[in-house]
């Protein structure tokens, strides 16, 4: 039971004079008077209850509390973060793997089809067999997929590259010796010319095959610029030069054409290759003529007879350097480039009828056919004594089994056999048929142009009419027929033929209408023509029957023309079908 207590009244002031009191539960006002009425029933003496972040805010920046809960990673997220990561990391280096496998193998493959296509010597480091490959890939305009055509640009900087290496000692240059102290050096064109006899001849014909390819490709190039860093190239269109005065304007697409102070060729000169395999020592009889007279067409072509003419010379003698005979001029007079009706088969040898066969084409181009006629008549009398080869071995069959194509594809390629050096007899082939065509057309054609008569015209439309009637029996022929190359090469020979044999009957049927008009036209002529019976009917008989040969000479050329196109157009469809283009 609660004890009784006896009140006590206290007065104010002795509230306040009591040191023992505690004023300050007084003192302060009540809680609903400072805090929002949502606080009311908080107090400070007991533990208030828990507050919902979103109904209660606590102010107004978190606290660290929450900072922490806000950053905090529970277990189960930590646990799938390590999981992601780790498949994320596994996937990747899968794919990776994966995807540079694939490239490797893409590249090799590439490579190997690059390799049985264009084959290198086998002695060459890696890099350089890679360089020439590509080199001689993009020389095939289907393979050049945005351009559509060869991009020489291109080609001579993959062939520059192996060149280089080629040249280099301490790399596939090992035993290149100079010729002389300082090299040989060439007016206008620097050092030229290496010893390389001490290489094999595989190394020698792919050292031949990338000077030649530059050649071509600095052709091609004559007058485009660029720059040192050799990304981009500039056509000679857009170039401003004393030629060039007002240059094309380049495409917003292009850059602008660099300062001139910047420009550089983009190839070195064409003679630089030709001239550095002529005076280089090691090369055949036929490597040095085929530079020589790709020389002289480039001459000839920049519009330089003199020096063109000097170089089939030059080539000629080469070609002569290399008989078998101690006395040449029994078999080639070296002034005049004719043939001797006596020399003997042997001494008569491919490079001699080669290179004598475009300097008469050169004469004839410049209209000197008094010099080119006789060259042209001994050259065809030296092809039809020549002795017939022997027949082709056959060719070697290829295994199509399963075994057979793994086996093949494992084993590296064989590098063909090098060319013959070109001193060999003349021989006559069934291919060389287009040649001798093409020999009887030139001689119509030269003996028609100088005829001073009938008779003379009658005798060069003769030899026209058999260069046709050559050609057209070399197409039936079985290695024609074997072979596209040499068929269409035949065709090309009829179709050339054809045209000079139409524009023969042109003129002869021109002639003949003129003499009939003029006959008609005069009252006199027409008199005296009249005395005769059946003059006039052979004056129309003529018209007629040139005007009919005329006709027909065209039919047969539109027929021909209609098939190779036909035939160029399927193959450029069955190429630009495939992947590769070789």
């Amino acid at each position: 039971m609660r004890p009784t207590t006896r009140g006590v009244r206290v007065t104010g002031r002795s509230l306040r004079h009591t040191p023992n009191v505690h004023t300050s539960e007084y003192q302060c006002p009540r809680q609903f008077s400072q805090r929002p009425p949502r606080l009311l029933l908080l107090s400070d003496r007991s533990v208030p209850r828990p507050q919902l972040p979103f109904l209660y805010p606590s102010g107004a920046y978190p606290s660290n509390a929450q900072f922490s809960r806000l950053f905090s990673i529970s277990a189960n997220q930590k646990k799938f973060i390590k999981e992601t990561a780790r498949e994320s990391v596994k996937w990747s280096i899968i794919i990776f793997i994966g995807t540079s496998c694939f490239s490797i193998a893409s590249f090799g493959f590439m490579s190997e089809r690059q390799e049985r296509a264009f084959p290198s010597p086998h002695e060459w480091s890696l890099i350089t067999r890679i360089r020439f490959r590509r080199g001689k890939w993009w020389q095939v305009p289907e393979n050049n997929e945005e351009e559509g055509f060869t991009n020489w640009a291109r080609v001579y900087e993959e062939l520059e590259y192996a060149l280089k290496r080629l040249e280099d000692p301490d790399k596939d240059g090992a035993g290149l010796q100079e010729q002389e102290k300082g090299g040989i050096l060439v007016p206008g064109v620097g050092k030229a010319g290496f010893d390389i006899s001490a290489k094999s001849e595989e190394w020698c014909q792919g050292y031949y095959e990338v000077l030649h390819g530059m050649a071509l490709a600095a052709e091609r190039l004559e007058g485009w610029v660029t720059t040192n860093s050799r990304r981009y190239i500039w056509a000679p269109a857009f170039v401003p030069s004393p030629d060039n005065p007002r240059p094309k304007a380049t495409l917003p697409s292009q850059l602008p054409i660099p300062d001139e102070n910047e420009r550089i060729p983009a190839s070195d000169v064409p003679e630089t290759f030709y001239l550095k395999i002529l005076t280089s020592k090691g090369f055949t009889t036929s490597q040095r003529m085929s530079a020589a007279l790709g020389y002289a067409d480039w001459l000839a072509f920049k519009k330089l007879p003199d020096s063109a003419e000097e170089m089939y010379k030059w080539a000629l003698d080469i070609a002569i350097s290399g008989l078998p005979t101690p006395n040449p001029t029994t078999t080639i007079d070296p002034k005049t480039a004719i043939l001797s009706s006596t020399a003997p088969k042997e001494s008569i040898t491919e490079n001699i009828v080669y290179a004598a066969t475009n300097l008469a084409t050169f004469h004839a181009s410049q209209g000197n056919t008094t010099a080119a006629l006789p060259i042209l008549v001994s050259l065809l009398r030296a092809r039809l004594n020549a002795d017939p080869a022997p027949p082709k071995p056959p060719p070697k069959k290829y295994d199509s089994s399963f075994v057979g194509t793994l086996v093949s594809l494992l084993q590296e390629p064989e590098y063909p056999p090098v060319p013959p050096t070109g001193d060999e007899p003349l021989l006559r082939r069934p291919e060389d048929r287009c040649e001798e065509a093409a020999l009887k057309s030139y001689i119509g054609e030269i003996l028609f142009a100088l005829a001073k008569n009938a008779s003379g015209r009658a005798q060069g439309l003769a030899w026209v009419r058999d260069a046709v009637s050559t050609a057209k029996v070399g197409q039936s022929l079985p290695p024609m027929e074997a072979e596209p190359e040499l068929r269409k090469k035949c065709e090309t020979c009829e179709e050339v033929g054809l045209e000079a044999w139409g524009k023969i009957m042109t003129y002869l049927a021109a002639e003949a209408r003129e003499k009939r008009d003029a006959v008609q036209s005069s009252a006199v002529k027409k008199l005296w023509w009249g005395v005769w019976p059946g003059a006039m009917d052979a004056l129309e008989k003529d018209v007629e029957d040139k005007e009919g040969e005329e006709g027909g000479v065209v039919m047969r050329l539109n027929k021909l023309r209609s098939k190779m196109l036909k035939e160029e157009l399927r193959e450029m469809d069955k190429k630009y079908a495939r992947t590769f283009v070789f």
